[in-house]
């Protein structure tokens, strides 16, 4: 056979054989093993190579189909696993370099053609080749294929980004195989001059044009299915690293410092020959700047997003101190590529287009930043050793920026705070123009555009105010201001943000500074403004202005107290007194001598008008203030005057708070301004108030007259903005009373009103009380009851959230008047939602609850409403309510009943939301009683269409009563059996209940149903206990009550409710039963001493106990067998439970009873009423326990009602034991179904079952349960995989941890616990395997290890059983873990450490070393988690980081308390944190020791030296702050010998973090340590 096939290699040369055939026999020859051929696979390689060589050197003519065919057979050759046996076997292979020559001009071909067809397989034989590593030699050892391939594969990858088409990730993804390849060849040049020449002639260009484009890329969601994000990552970062490796090299700086420094600078330099001198920087310029590369709207992007990487490479490779100037000149060579320096001169070319302004202004932003984060820029330096050439540099930059303004982008405005941040100077020549362009004239509407500006302003008050020139800035602004300009068209002078940043500032201001600005702005109006005013309007708007900023000043200064020299207070009055005639005084007089016409008012006069209204208000609060505050500071407001009464309500006279003018005066003004909605009306409102507040200061004791006028302002103030409420739509307002128009007015008058009601609230009006509750209650409604987000709103003020807040806060219940006029508001709309259809609906409850004419109001002591009432009117108030409550009974008993549509519950359920956010404890007897007779009417006098979804009427009557329930916790709870008997209002709710649960038979087992339920048990609770409690004929009520549960059962129901009776209708019972029981059980204990109460109640108790019971034994035989039990029914079992043993053993408290009357003869099954059926619906809810899964509310009845019984072992069926109940338990802790979070949820009920199963138990019975928990704790299952009965077996074990033992159990117990330390040491190795079980095994294991050990303190004798449990600590993982996981694996340590040194001393003194390496981990992982990320803020994980960090500066203090067990061990700890600190701070002390030692260090940043952000690895501040307090407190165990041996034995980089710890330690926590001492006895 083989010499059949020894012909082939002459057939493939043969030029007779077609070239199908040819093909077919290299396939057949590649793959047989029969054909015999020497050196068979590189020959065929060898043929393939060669036949593709010559056909693209046209030597060969071959069809497109035959090369495609080639193309394919070497890509199997180069893809085959025959190929890869042959190169591990160590068989030479090799590819000839012409190969690769015609891969890389296959790719030539294919950039030319723009196209990737047929491209495939060529990209798939030189992946196969890059990857193969023998293969690899041919691009390898001719670095210039390389380079093509590079080339020809990165412009390639620029056309298909550039083209709309879909991207193909086979070209990156060789093409990251490239670059990688390239980057180690790279590193194996040895000469840096050919890899600078070839990186700038073949790379450089195409390599930031891709750069640019996978940085703009917007990745469809086709494309990022296959990792694009992460190629486009890696090959960016790869770009990056081959220029920064290319064109930056070490050994290229000389070449740089030859060519950019003046000669001057490089004398010292050796100069490099000419035949390796290098123009480095004018080469990479070139190359950069060279527009034939791409298109010129590509070229100027690039540019500009290439220009900052590139300095940000040059300042990585050599940004040492001596070489600052190098970068600086670096700098202006890379910025000339930018369009924007050609702006710089005066006569220029190019203007840039506005698509063009963005990408530029953000390479000089990041440029600038550059400088500033690598400090290159040293003013000193650059002034005294190179005449300020930088400077002039970044003049020449903000010049630039100046007189181009861009202040629609926000990088313009970013690179003037980066050049404030370099040195003021730069700027400060161009200041008026910088603060006209970027404040005062720029028009900003964008939010980030606006944050830009804001922090640009807010970098300029920080600046001026440091400088101590604050008044300088202002001189400025005041200047722009008067300058001439179209004022209508300028935005509001004091936006919100730099309002905000403004009086941040102006608070750190000295008294002089300010008031210096306050002359400034006082003269400018007087001198430029004032003068000519009249008839201009834009002078006025300039006035509006000055009056906002002065506005602002005044009100934000530190004000003057008794502390503030006496020249500055003079000084202080001196200018208000200028202010007050000056400018008030002449402004008052040109409105008064205005003549108004009819038509509307002239817009100068307006704006004059908001203006100095403005400036009354905020003149009239500064003097009131600096009088209060300060004792040397005269008021210029007369104490007399506040004496002239006002008695006017037309019209207000502001004579007593502002003199010049007398009353008629402010008639004239007032009626002119009031016209319009305007910051003028809102000033007149604030003056009223403020004249309110001088008159409460002034008078000791309140006139008649004076009350009169007190609420002749009050009313004038509501009734200024009554109109505007309904009539405009409100818009939300910045808080700055200069900027208010007829939008916001609403809410600037209704934030005044509101904040302003513990003034104005005494003194308005019946019917001003209720327009002010009405307006609150409609606002609260147009905007429901929510969380407001904050983050929208920002610093706005909105009319609801000043609602809703004003809703929440504690003064509402406090103005009683206003409270219940504002649920007397909520009744009336309840009213109106109701009774719009109803026919005669003036005799519905709530209709005559809410009429006209009855004087309800019951306010406090103080209020003259109170003191003018008289009895006739109170009564005439009973009676009507006890009308009313007759009513309602009636009403139930006809079965009258409102029907409501979905939409009327929705509005009555957002009425009654509201409702329960008010404080109900304050309400007065008649109050209290009215909400009473609303809510109760609203719930048995309504029902719900038959079409409505049953989920929403059940949240209404839930939500009904929660609240009457709620009403029957405050102080006036009796107050409603005035006007209604307690079985009366209990019989209505049923009756009522019982006809409603008809339509909700569908919902029985849905939360809604499970809601509504609890809300009606928590009321019958809370009413039947009021009942007890207060004694209100108990026995009638109770026993009426009792007769009417009896009449509801099915059986002894009349006909027509026998009609309505279903399932719900069963469940609304049991629950009654039950509620009777329960509130009749706990009266009985607590007043069992009373025989005469305790006789009575016990009577009722087994009345109801027997009722109950055969209610539920009846309802038990109607449910159908195998359905499981209803839900309501096991808490009213467990109810009737307690109640029949509370009936058959009473508790006597009276002393010295015979102990025989304590207890009855017989057993207390016998006794108990109902036995069997507690021993079937054990029985039963054995049986359902197991398939209740992760039921949570199923499974907390159930145990809990499992508890009681087991309580009462005697119960327990013939042949039955605890240990069945233990069993049940242990496999529903297995169950599929139950987690961590469903065991921490029923963890309680368990505890309680599981404590009466160990305390009734026999000895041998409890160690048969301890038997079953060790069964569950065997390795075996981890092993198998039963995690679950490892978790119930764990769980298990916490639960008898808190039972309390004695006797044979504790002693059984204890002697199994080595095995269950064991036990559970195995168990966390093999969990801490898999990190899906870390957050829920290992959890529940460390707080069983935990409570176990405290519970053995002085049992366990043995110290190795306590030290196994470090085995634990140890083993656990800490990385790797999900964030919410932390804390819970943390605290669970911590309490595992804790116990361990708090409750085992004797085990310390031998596992001190193991207690450590535990702690350190804790450490580790703080100071791993907790290190700075950015400027985030508090996020989630921070948060949790925290609490961790807390927990090890906790541990610190245990560990520093137990001094005798850790003197020895301090140093040790000491040198543990150091270490772990100086890993941290490493690469950050590196770079600012060589800043400090460069000796140039930058004045203008005052001693902060600036890294960049990638650079900073420091811990959070928060986080450092816990660890540091916590090591301090080790620090106090170390003497000096143990300092000294740390300064001997560690290395020098942890010495220095030890050296700073210490002297912080010995500054901060040492010194104040002696100085508490000093006080401590």
């Amino acid at each position: 056979m083989a010499a059949i096939y020894s012909g082939i290699h002459l057939k493939l040369k043969s030029s007779k054989t077609s070239w199908e055939d040819k093909l077919k026999l290299a396939q057949f020859a590649w793959i047989s093993h029969q054909c015999f051929l020497p050196n068979k696979e590189q020959v065929l390689l060898d043929w393939v190579s060669h036949t593709l060589v010559s056909c693209y050197n046209k030597k060969l003519e071959l069809s497109d189909e035959i090369i495609e065919k080639l193309w394919t057979y070497l890509d199997n050759i180069l893809h085959s696993k025959k190929l890869q046996c042959l190169l591990k076997e160590g068989k030479t292979i090799t590819l000839r370099f012409s190969i690769a020559q015609v891969i890389n001009k296959r790719l030539s071909v294919s950039y030319t053609q723009k196209s990737l067809t047929d491209v495939g397989t060529v990209l798939n034989c030189c992946r196969s080749i890059l990857s193969i590593s023998p293969l690899t030699v041919v691009y390898t050892s001719k670095s210039e294929l390389l380079v093509d391939l590079l080339s020809q594969l990165t412009w390639l990858a620029c056309w298909q980004l550039s083209s709309e088409d879909a991207v193909s990730f086979q070209l990156f993804e060789v093409l990251k195989l490239t670059l990688g390849q390239y980057l180690l060849t790279q590193r194996q040049q040895a000469n840096a001059n050919r890899v600078f020449g070839q990186v700038t002639k073949f790379l450089l260009q195409p390599c930031l044009l891709l750069r640019h484009l996978l940085t703009t890329r917007v990745w469809r969601l086709t494309e990022d299915g296959h990792g694009c994000q992460h190629l486009n990552r890696d090959i960016r970062n790869g770009i990056e690293a081959l220029v920064k490796a290319g064109i930056f090299q070490t050994e290229l700086l000389l070449s740089y410092r030859e060519e950019l420094l003046p000669e001057k600078e490089s004398h010292n330099i050796k100069k490099g020959t000419l035949k390796t001198r290098l123009l480095s920087a004018s080469t990479i310029q070139m190359v950069v700047g060279d527009t034939s590369f791409c298109q010129p709207a590509l070229h100027g992007k690039t540019v500009a997003s290439s220009v900052p990487l590139l300095f940000k490479l040059f300042l990585e490779s050599y940004s040492r101190a001596e070489d600052h100037l190098v970068c600086f000149h670096m700098l202006t060579k890379l910025f000339g590529c930018l369009k924007i320096s050609r702006l710089q001169g005066v006569l220029w070319t190019d203007q840039l287009s506005p698509s063009e302004w963005g990408p530029e202004l953000l390479a000089v932003e990041q440029l600038l930043n550059s400088v500033l984060s690598s400090s290159i820029y040293n003013v000193a330096a650059d002034r005294i050793r190179h005449k300020e050439v930088q400077f002039h540099f970044y003049r020449q930059v903000a010049q630039t920026l100046v007189n181009h303004p861009q202040a629609t982008i926000p990088a313009w405005f970013r690179c003037f705070k980066a050049l404030i941040s370099l040195n003021h100077l730069i700027v400060e020549p161009d200041l008026d123009d910088l603060v006209a362009s970027a404040w005062i004239d720029a028009e900003v509407s964008e939010p980030r555009t606006k944050k830009a500006q804001e922090a640009l302003v807010s970098s300029l008050f920080q600046t001026y105010t440091k400088l101590r020139q604050f008044q300088k800035l202002i001189q400025v602004v005041l200047s722009i201001i008067c300058r001439p300009a179209a004022e209508e068209l300028r935005l509001p002078l004091l936006p919100a943000g730099i309002r905000t940043k403004l009086c941040e500032y102006l608070l750190e201001l000295p008294p002089n500074q300010i008031l210096d600005i306050l002359h400034l702005i006082l003269e400018k109006c007087q001198t430029s403004i004032i003068p000519d005013v009249k008839g201009d309007s834009d002078m006025a708007l300039k006035l509006k202005s000055m009056s906002s900023l002065l506005h602002c000043v005044l009100f934000n200064m530190r004000s003057l107290d008794d502390s503030t020299p006496l020249h500055v207070v003079r000084r202080a009055q001196n200018l208000l007194e200028t202010m007050q005639s000056g400018m008030i005084q002449a402004l008052l007089d040109l409105l008064k001598d205005y003549q108004a016409d009819d038509t509307k008012l002239e817009h100068w006069v307006e704006k004059i008008g908001d203006s100095v209204l403005l400036l009354s208000c905020t003149w009239v609060a500064t003097d009131t203030l600096f009088g209060l505050n300060c004792s040397k500071y005269v008021s210029l407001l007369g104490k007399a005057a506040l004496a002239v009464v006002d008695s006017a309500i037309d019209f207000p006279d502001f004579s007593t708070v502002l003199p010049g003018f007398d009353a008629q005066c402010w008639e004239k003004i007032t009626k002119l301004l009031s016209c319009s909605f305007s910051g003028s009306r809102y000033c007149i409102e604030w003056l009223m108030l403020q004249k309110m507040q001088r008159m409460l200061m002034g008078s000791s004791c309140q006139t008649e007259v004076s009350y009169q006028t007190m609420q002749h302002a009050a009313a004038f103030i509501l009734h200024s903005g009554k109109s505007c409420m309904t009539e405009i739509e409100p818009e939300p307002w910045d808080g700055n009373v200069g900027a208010i128009n007829s939008s916001t007015y609403p809410t600037a008058h209704w934030h005044l009103v509101i904040s302003n009601l513990p003034v104005l609230s005494p003194f308005l009006s019946v019917s001003d009380t209720l327009y002010v509750a009405d307006v609150l209650l409609e606002i609260l409604l147009v905007n429901p009851m929510q969380t407001a987000s904050s983050d929208a709103d920002g610093p706005l003020i909105l009319v609801e959230k000043v609602s809703r807040d004003f809703l929440n806060s504690p003064l509402l219940p406090e103005m009683r008047m206003l409270h219940a006029s504002f649920i007397s508001c909520i009744v009336q709309r309840c009213a109106r939602v109701l009774y719009p259809t109803v026919q005669n609906a003036a005799n519905q409850p709530l209709q005559q609850l809410s009429a006209e004419g009855i004087p309800r109001y019951e306010a406090d002591f103080s209020s003259r409403v109170a003191r003018e009432r008289s009895e006739d009117e109170a009564s005439m108030y009973w009676t009507v309510m006890e009308t009313v409550s007759q009513n309602i009974l009636l009403l139930v008993k006809e079965r009258s009943f409102v029907i409501l549509e979905e939409e009327h519950i929705k509005r009555l359920l957002d009425l009654v939301e509201i409702i329960s956010v008010l404080n109900l404890d304050s309400l007065f007897p008649t109050d209290h009683t009215w909400l009473f007779l609303s809510l109760l009417s609203l719930t048995v006098n309504t029902r719900s269409n038959v079409a409505c979804s049953e989920a929403l009427p059940l949240k209404f009557l839930a939500r009904c009563f929660h609240l009457l329930a709620h009403l029957q916790t405050g102080r006036n709870a009796g107050s409603s059996f005035k006007v209604l008997h307690a079985s009366d209002a209990l019989e209505a709710v049923l009756t009522s209940m019982f006809v409603v649960c008809k339509t909700f038979v569908g919902v029985l087992s849905a939360a809604p149903w499970e809601e509504f339920l609890q809300g009606i048990q928590v009321f019958l609770e809370h009413y039947l206990q009021i009942v007890l409690e207060r004694r209100l004929s108990v026995k009638l009520n109770m026993e009426k009550f009792t007769l009417f549960l009896t009449t509801c059962q099915p059986l002894a129901a009349s006909s027509e409710l026998r009609k309505l009776w279903n399932p719900a209708a069963d469940q609304l019972l049991l629950v009654a039963l039950s509620a009777q029981c329960h509130v009749l059980t706990l009266h009985d204990q607590k007043h069992s001493g009373n025989w005469k109460t305790s006789d009575m109640v016990l009577v009722l108790l087994k009345q109801a106990v027997f009722q109950t019971g055969a209610t539920i034994q009846l309802f038990l035989r109607n449910n159908a067998k195998g359905q499981p039990l209803p839900l309501a029914f096991i808490p009213c079992v467990t109810t009737l439970l307690k109640a029949d043993s509370s009936c058959t053993h009473p508790v006597c408290l009276v002393a010295g009873e015979d102990e025989h009357k304590r207890h009855k003869e017989s057993s207390r099954h016998q006794q108990l009423s109902h036995s069997d059926l507690y021993q079937r619906f054990y029985t039963q809810i054995l049986r359902e326990l197991n398939l209740a899964s992760g039921s949570v509310q199923f499974l907390r009845s159930a145990l809990h009602f499992l508890a009681v019984f087991c309580s009462m072992p005697e119960l327990l069926p013939a042949q039955e034991t605890s240990v069945a109940v233990f069993c049940s338990i242990r496999k529903l802790l297995s169950g599929p179904g139950i987690t961590l979070q469903v065991i921490q949820s029923i963890e309680m009920q368990l505890a309680e079952l599981i404590a009466q199963l160990v305390k009734h138990c026999t000895d041998d019975n409890f160690c048969f349960m301890l038997r079953l928990v060790l069964e569950g704790l065997d390795i075996c299952n981890a092993w198998k995989q039963n995690t679950d009965q490892v978790l119930s077996a764990v769980t298990l074990v916490k639960l008898l941890l808190d039972c309390p033992l004695s006797g044979e159990k504790e002693k059984a117990f204890w002697f199994s616990s080595p095995q269950l330390i064991t036990a559970l040491v195995m168990q966390t190795k093999e969990a801490s395997q898999d990190h899906a079980r870390i957050p829920t095994l290992i959890v529940l294991i460390l707080e069983s290890a935990a409570v176990l050990l405290r519970q053995a303190e002085g049992i366990l004798s043995n110290p190795h059983h306590v030290t196994l449990v470090f085995n634990i600590l140890l083993t656990i993982p800490l990385d790797h873990l999900k964030t919410g996981d932390y804390y819970s694996i943390f605290l669970g340590i911590h309490e595992v450490l804790f116990s361990i040194l708090q409750c085992h001393p004797k085990v310390m003194l031998k596992a001190a070393p193991s207690f450590l390496c535990s702690f350190h981990k804790l450490v580790l992982f703080v100071m791993h988690e907790g290190k700075q990320k950015g400027d985030g803020g508090i996020t989630d994980e921070l948060v949790i980081i925290l609490k961790c960090a807390q927990l090890v500066e906790r541990m610190y203090s245990y560990i520093a308390a137990k001094t005798e067990e850790f003197t020895i061990f301090s140093a040790f700890i000491v040198g543990q944190y150091v270490t772990e600190l100086q890993k941290l701070s490493l690469l950050q002390r590196c770079c600012i020791i060589c800043v400090v030692r460069a000796s140039k260090i930058s004045l203008h940043q005052e001693g902060v030296y600036y890294l960049p952000e990638e650079k900073r690895v420091t811990l959070h501040p928060a986080v450092k702050k816990h660890l540091t307090e916590g090591i301090y407190q080790i620090l106090d165990l170390c003497i000096e010998r143990d300092i000294k041996f740390l300064n001997a034995s560690l290395p020098m980089g942890v010495k220095e973090v030890l050296k700073e710890l210490y002297s912080d330690y010995t500054h901060y926590h040492k010194n104040l340590k002696q100085g508490d001492e000093k006080y401590t006895a």
